[in-house]
């Protein structure tokens, strides 16, 4: 994979036995603290004001560092998907949720900070082939990390808006 840049599209696939995984990265450095930014990213409900997708954040259990959280993501203009995941996360160093049904994802943010400032990497990697069978190897990739990397820059920003104010 390529070095990230801001304003780059960095993306990967792999296929094994039939499946197609799709791996975006993007960053952004943020003007605030890796703790700042932390105790931002580590509560889940924030997922659902960064990530246009998800509609709607059910925290279903909490522990001192993992949740158990169900997300409610818009597919199209008409439907939601409920998808169960877990949330973990090492204090002012990364972030991580993964769900794997009805769809393979995980989302790795990670912070490294760098004077008053942090710079904040994003790494998705998504399997349709749960939700998709056999299709997914049918799908092609570079659509997929075209329709996740602006969900990605998207979220990057408003996490900046709030963060930086």
């Amino acid at each position: 994979m390529n070095t990230v840049r801001p304003g780059d599209l960095t993306w990967g696939k792999t296929k094994t036995n039939n499946h197609l995984v799709v791996t975006v990265e993007r960053n952004r450095r943020i003007a605030a603290s890796a703790e700042h930014v932390f105790a931002t990213l580590s509560d889940p409900q924030t997922l659902a004001g960064l990530l246009p997708r998800v509609k709607k954040v059910e925290v279903l259990h909490r522990g001192t560092s993992n949740a158990r959280v169900a997300t409610h993501m818009a597919v199209g203009p008409f439907a939601t998907i409920r998808s169960e995941g877990d949330v973990h996360w090492q204090k002012d160093r990364e972030v991580v949720f993964t769900s794997r049904h009805p769809v393979s994802v995980e989302s790795r943010w990670s912070f490294v900070p760098d004077g008053k400032e942090t710079d904040l990497k994003v790494k998705l990697t998504i399997d349709l082939t749960p939700m998709l069978g056999p299709l997914a190897a049918m799908v092609p990739a570079d659509q997929v990390a075209g329709m996740i990397e602006p969900d990605l820059d998207h979220a990057l920003t408003a996490l900046a808006r709030r963060i930086e104010g």
